[in-house]
Formats: structure tokens, C-alpha cells, sequence
């Protein structure tokens, strides 16, 4: 693939990570449900809140408020540290003994919110609380409540420095009264004059203190105008209980999304077509549809034209076509656990087989639990048994309705299977087929509950494996082609199930893998489907599916 795919593909990649995701659809929707039943359980429980508004304008302390450059600038406010008056314990104490309340003033400031608008000297007090006319009673307390004790305060710092001044200018007081009563005792000479000069200094320094506490008491120590009283508010503050559930839905929404995305990454099983190709290093040669109630074992040229039926019918068609098995005869049938229906798909590819007209021989290899002679729909043979050899024993006529018959090897229990399985009779049965035409198809049970299926793997032409779509694990399809390829055997791809129509609990937590393909590079891996090379029946138009393209409900039909 060139570099120039890539942005092609990438359209693809988000739409089968968003498959995967949906995958757990229910974790999507619980998350969803619980986010909505969370924000209405706090629209219930919560109650409604009502703020109330109180804006203060904070002036300066000015011997001349109205005038410009009445405020020097040590006395020019900062409104940071105003702010951060109206948030102290001290004002929330004033405010709780204004209303006559015994709360600590912790409580009541945890619901305060003091701002300060920028480029102004205003400060606006915002108060929650559960009823309008209590958020307004305490946002009216916190203002007059900051408005006292800042003038308080400006009033405390005025007298403190009036008493300081006054204490000062006691003793000159007293010293100029002493100093006029020798001015006006004393005659004429130095002495006089120097009384003089020393009460003229005294009197100018009384002056200055004098001219200091005036101006100290002159001072507007007004903190500022209320210019926005808090009214009780007409409607809550809190958001709605639509606002709450579209929150909840939202938060919700995305936690589900976030335990679907957790869920996909620690999933085991394979999460698309794509997955089972990886880990088995070969193409998905068809998806059989969903199993209806009451479906026979034997579907194709019995139980009509059903959905399944043809895509046995494809998949038959692109193995006969396949180069890798197209002539050499035996194919094993295997699934890795015991979930996977690999006996159903053995049986419906002879008939497949029997249909276009090969010589099919059905191996039952489960030389454990036989159950194929119980069934299917047999007739008498025409083989003669061999006593004591399974391999050469007697052969059932199988009948396949319209698509005709073909012969079965049933199993029976022995005591060595691993024994019969690689017995030379055995391998003469497998290689057996003389002509492109004749086939054996040989299923045995699960390959990593026994070593049965090891045994027949490295001496047929190809093996098929199956896979039941909702329960394969990645590690067993890893297993399952080590094991096959370092006997010997080579995969020609494998049959993925989609089980029966009955849902289970998990079935509602997962919509099954994906079924799509990453990359068209990959299309090359795997059997490539070339015109029949033999006499027979002619596929039909539009029947060769591309290479390694999984096979679905609108397979063509090889009948007739």
C-alpha cells in the first residue's frame, strides 16, 4: 500500500472505532440514564436557590470629596483590599449580630460572593440562599455590616491620632502659659527678648498641631453610598430541572462513552473481521447469518434457500476455486473451543460440495463423543466394514434432498484416538481423492480441548476454521495458528458464526464485532479466486467473490 491510501483510509479506521464503541451500547446508554436520573435527584433533593444583589459604591476618606485632588495619595483606596474587607470574619460577625443570629460566620460567608467590576470603586455583594427574602436580609446585613465597620474603623484610626495630637499639644500649652506670665513680669532687656522669640516657635508649632487635629476631624470618614439595595429575587438562581437533566445527560453521556471505550480496549475477543484476519494470518472466507429456531443440521438442499444455506453455498464455491486446496482433496473442518458449531459447517459444506456435483466423503474424526450418525438423515451404505479399523470401516449415504447424497464416515469411540488418527489407514483415506472433483471433508472437535484435530491438521490439504463471532478470543486464534502451522497444516481461512437468534445478557451489552476490513492491501492476503478449471456445472454470474472479502447473507447461489 502506497502513502497515498492512508487519507483514504482514515474515514474507514474512525468508523470501525466508533462500530467498536457501539459495541457496548448499553454502558453508553446506562451512563446516559443514570447522568439524567442524577441531575433530577439533585433538582428534587437540592431545592432551588435565590441570590440577592447589593452594590456599593466605596468612597475615600477626603477633606474634600466633591473637589479633584481632594484624596492624597496615602489615602486613595485599593479596591483588592476593599474586597477582601467585605469577605473577612469580621464583617460576616457584624452582619450575624445585625440579624441577630448565632451563626458562625464560616457559615455565612460560605455563601457570599463579593466582585468588583473592573476600572470602577464598586463593590457588588451576591448572597445564596434557599428562600428570596433570606438571601436579600443577609446580602442588606453583609452590606451595612461592611459600610460600618469600615467607617468605624476610619473613625477609630481619626481619634487615635486626635489623641495622639492633643497629647502633644498639652505641654506647649502649658510651657507658652508659663512663658506669658515671665513676658509680662520681666523688664525690658535680653531676657525679655528671648521669652519672645522662644513663645513666638512655641506658638507656631501649637499652630501646626493645632491646624493638624482640625483637619483630622474635618475628614469624611463616609465608606461609600449604597447605590443597589438587595431586593428579594422574583425567580431562582439554581438552573431548572431541564437544565439539571440536560447536564446530567451530557456528564453522563460521556462517562458512558468513556466505560465503552475502557470496556473495548480490555475486551478479549475480537472486535472486527479485521481482528480474526490478524491473529489468524488468513482471509474470512463467509459470516454464516443467525440461526433460526428449529433449523436443521443439514440446511443446504433441505431446509430450502435460507440465508445461511447460501452462503455455504459461497463459501464451498471459493474453496473449490481456491488454489491452495482446488485439487488436493482433504479439508478439515475444526473449531478452537467448544462455543463454535464446527460440525454444522462440515456437514453444509459436503452438501455445498455434493451439490455441484463432486464425490464428498464426510469424516466424523471426534473419535470421543460420535453424534453425526444420529443426525443426519442416513441410508444404507454401500462400503463393506473392516473389523477393528475405524478409518476403513462402513461408510452411510447421507441424504442432501435435491443436491443428492453423499457418504459419511461416521466415528465411533476407540480406545487410542490419537492412535487411529494417525494410522496409515487414515492416511490413505485423506489421500484417498484421485480427481479435482472428489473431497474429504473431516471434522473433529475443539483443537485446544484435544490434540485430535493436530493430528488430522498436518496431513489434510487445508483446514477451515470455525468461529463463533461473539465469543472467539483473540489468544485462542494466536494458539490455534501456531498450533496448526508448527504441525504442519495450512489455514485456508476461516467461518465465522453468528449463533442462534436467542439473546443472552451479554448479547444486550454487545452488538458483536465488526465486519469490516482494514485496508485493501490485505484483500491480496488470502485465497484468490480464479475460473474453474473443470468440467461441471458453471458458477453462476457475479458467484466469485474478491479474495479475503467476507461472505454474508447475499452470497450467490451454486445451485443449478
Amino acid at each position: 500500500m502506497s502513502v497515498f491510501d492512508e487519507p483514504v483510509e482514515e474515514p474507514d479506521q474512525i468508523r470501525d472505532q466508533l462500530r467498536q464503541l457501539f459495541r457496548y451500547r448499553a454502558f453508553i446508554v446506562l451512563g446516559l440514564v443514570l447522568g439524567m436520573l442524577g441531575g433530577a435527584a439533585v433538582s428534587l433533593l437540592g431545592g432551588s436557590t435565590y441570590t440577592a444583589t447589593g452594590e456599593v459604591v466605596v468612597h475615600a476618606i477626603s477633606t474634600a470629596p466633591f473637589q479633584a485632588g481632594g484624596v492624597s495619595v496615602d489615602k486613595q483606596i485599593s479596591m483588592g483590599t476593599e474586597r477582601q474587607i467585605a469577605q473577612s470574619a469580621s464583617v460576616a460577625a457584624g452582619a450575624a449580630k445585625a440579624l441577630g443570629e448565632r451563626t458562625a460566620p464560616a457559615v455565612l460567608q460560605r455563601d457570599l460572593r463579593v466582585s468588583n467590576p473592573p476600572e470602577t470603586q464598586t463593590l457588588m455583594f451576591e448572597y445564596s440562599a434557599d428562600s428570596p427574602e433570606r438571601a436579600a436580609a443577609l446580602v442588606n446585613a453583609f452590606v451595612h455590616a461592611y459600610l460600618d465597620y469600615r467607617e468605624n474603623a476610619a473613625s477609630h484610626r481619626i481619634d487615635t491620632t486626635v489623641s495622639k495630637l492633643s497629647a502633644e499639644l498639652k505641654p506647649l500649652l502649658d510651657q507658652r502659659k508659663v512663658l506669658d506670665e515671665r513676658i509680662a513680669g520681666a523688664n525690658a532687656g535680653s531676657g525679655k527678648t528671648s521669652d519672645q522669640s522662644e513663645r513666638g516657635n512655641l506658638v507656631t508649632e501649637i499652630a501646626d498641631l493645632q491646624g493638624r487635629i482640625s483637619s483630622l476631624k474635618s475628614l469624611d470618614t463616609t465608606p461609600g453610598d449604597i447605590v443597589r439595595k438587595g431586593d428579594p429575587p422574583a425567580f431562582p438562581s439554581s438552573p431548572g430541572l431541564a437544565m439539571l437533566l440536560l447536564t446530567g445527560a451530557v456528564a453522563g453521556l460521556a462517562l458512558g462513552i468513556l466505560a465503552a471505550w475502557v470496556r473495548s480496549v480490555l475486551e478479549p475477543r475480537v472486535r472486527s473481521v479485521a481482528d480474526v484476519q490478524d491473529n489468524l494470518r488468513a482471509p474470512v472466507l463467509g459470516i454464516l447469518p443467525r440461526r433460526r429456531g428449529g433449523e436443521r443440521l443439514l440446511e443446504v438442499g433441505r431446509s430450502g434457500h435460507g440465508n445461511r444455506a447460501e452462503a455455504y453455498r459461497t463459501i464451498a464455491f471459493r474453496l473449490v476455486h481456491d488454489r491452495r486446496f482446488a485439487g488436493r482433496g482433504s479439508l478439515l473442518i475444526v473449531a478452537p473451543r467448544e462455543n463454535a458449531d464446527a460440525v454444522s459447517v462440515a456437514v453444509n459444506l459436503a452438501g455445498a460440495f455434493a451439490e455441484i456435483g463432486n464425490d464428498i466423503l464426510l469424516v466424523e474424526a471426534n473419535l470421543r463423543t460420535p453424534e453425526l450418525a444420529q443426525r443426519l438423515p442416513l441410508h444404507p451404505g454401500h462400503g463393506r466394514p473392516v473389523p477393528g479399523s475405524w478409518a476403513e470401516g462402513e461408510r452411510l449415504a447421507v441424504d442432501a434432498g435435491v443436491d443428492g447424497r453423499f457418504d459419511l464416515l461416521p466415528g465411533r469411540e476407540v480406545p487410542n484416538p490419537a492412535r487411529a488418527l494417525t494410522s496409515p489407514q487414515f492416511a490413505r483415506l485423506l489421500n484417498a481423492p484421485s480427481g479435482p472433483d472428489e473431497h474429504v471433508v473431516v471434522v473433529t472437535g475443539p483443537l485446544l480441548t484435544h490434540a485430535d484435530g493436530l493430528a488430522v491438521a498436518k496431513q489434510a490439504a487445508g483446514v477451515v476454521v470455525v468461529c463463533d463471532l461473539n465469543e472467539v478470543r483473540r489468544d485462542d486464534l494466536d494458539r490455534v495458528w501456531e498450533l496448526i502451522t508448527g504441525a504442519g497444516g495450512h489455514i485456508l481461512g476461516a467461518v465465522l458464526d453468528k449463533g442462534s437468534r436467542g439473546r443472552s445478557l451479554r448479547g444486550l451489552t454487545d452488538s458483536g464485532p465488526t465486519a469490516r476490513k482494514r485496508g485493501r492491501g490485505r484483500r491480496a492476503r488470502g485465497s484468490v479466486v480464479v475460473p474453474p478449471a473443470r468440467s461441471g456445472p458453471p458458477p453462476p454470474s457475479g458467484a466469485g467473490p474478491a479474495a479475503g472479502a467476507p461472505v454474508g447473507t447475499d452470497a450467490p447461489s451454486l445451485r443449478g
